[in-house]
């Protein structure tokens, strides 16, 4: 990055410096001075003593002008949304092209809302494809991408999100008329939910980074998903043929808790 800034750095000094020559033989027009309110009585020396107020005048429109230019031309090079979305998916394509990689990740206590939320949100906005698997004690997350997006989702399992804080519960509406009913059931489970939540102590929640590494294809390439496993068995049958790592989990969780 610090070599592309200076080539560009570079280009401009000499365009610039191009220009300047064409001006001094004479095949382009001098640019006319670039006055502004600041520079006025400088510029403009005697015709700004001779009439203050209409060089004043003058001066705000063609600053009003230029702004408007800019801004005009900053319109001009704005991408439309179908030209951004086919810009991030390029730079997704491009970035996949150069090799895939894969995190795995065990969590301890993967039950809050806003976690799940972050984790799954995320993963599909930076073209990541994966799994996570909900067992009875930890939660693995494995992930599958290019190594920039692979890069911003490390930081945000190890920085961003804090595993210690569930965040705030939703709130929940009382039903009326004829939702009333389904009303009620979904404020019963996030009841049951939030006692749940409420239940863990958070302070001993981990998120653990168990495997990194090059990987020659995607294991899943239909996107994020997320699936529960009530065993073991289920748990390895959900991952297919990386099923050998939930049993790298499980060793984890042993071993760290030995230590």
């Amino acid at each position: 990055k610090k070599e592309m800034k200076k080539l560009r750095r570079q280009r401009r000094q000499a365009e610039i410096q191009d220009k300047r020559d064409r001006v001094k033989m004479g095949l382009l027009p001098p640019p006319p001075p670039k006055v502004k309110l600041s520079n006025l009585m400088r510029v403009l020396t005697s015709e700004a003593v001779a009439d203050p107020t209409k060089i004043e005048a003058r001066v705000r429109r063609e600053v009003a002008a230029r702004k408007e230019a800019h801004d005009r031309t900053n319109q001009d090079r704005k991408l439309t949304p179908d030209q951004r979305r086919e810009k991030l998916e390029a730079e997704k394509e491009k970035d996949e092209s150069k090799g895939l990689s894969c995190l795995v990740y065990k969590i301890k206590h993967l039950v809050s809302p806003a976690h799940k939320f972050k984790i799954r949100r995320n993963a599909r906005q930076l073209g990541l494809t994966g799994i996570t698997v909900f067992g009875k004690d930890f939660a693995l997350v494995i992930v599958e991408g290019g190594a920039k997006a692979i890069k911003a989702y490390r930081r945000l399992m190890t920085v961003r999100i804090d595993w210690t804080d569930p965040g705030r519960p939703k709130d929940t509406s009382d039903g009326e008329g004829e939702d009333a009913e389904a009303g009620n059931d979904h404020a019963a489970d996030n009841a049951q939910a939030q006692q749940e939540i409420h239940d863990i102590d958070w302070s001993r929640n981990t998120c653990e980074l168990i495997f990194e590494g090059p990987i020659r294809e995607r294991t899943w390439p239909n996107g994020f998903r997320g699936r529960g496993a009530e065993t073991d068995a289920d748990a390895r049958q959900e991952l297919g043929s990386r099923a050998s790592l939930w049993d790298v989990a499980r060793r984890w969780n042993a071993a760290t808790e030995e230590v």
